[in-house]
């Protein structure tokens, strides 16, 4: 099964040096995305629709198989993100 972490960050630095750890660490199956956040557009990205997001937040999100989902977490844990959120990834 697939998951997708996501973890929203208040400072583009930490966003950048995450996602850079995550390279450097050659998750497998791994797919990584980075978005800056606008509370207001009409679609949300799983579940980081929050009040604490503010626009110009730096999210990133990866797509992972399940069995490497935790090490992907405690990665971009290391950057101390404001929110961070796992889900398993629904293909329609």
């Amino acid at each position: 099964m697939t998951e997708v972490v996501v973890a929203v960050y208040k400072l583009a630095s930490a966003a950048e040096t995450a996602t850079a750890d995550l390279e450097a660490a050659k998750v497998p199956t791994a797919t990584i995305r980075q978005f800056v956040s606008d509370p207001a557009a009409d679609e949300q990205l799983l579940e980081v629709r929050n009040r604490d997001m503010t626009t110009g937040d730096r999210v990133v999100a990866v797509t992972v198989n399940e069995r490497h989902a935790s090490t992907v977490v405690e990665i971009l844990a290391l950057q101390a993100p404001a929110i961070m959120t796992e889900a398993p990834l629904n293909v329609v």
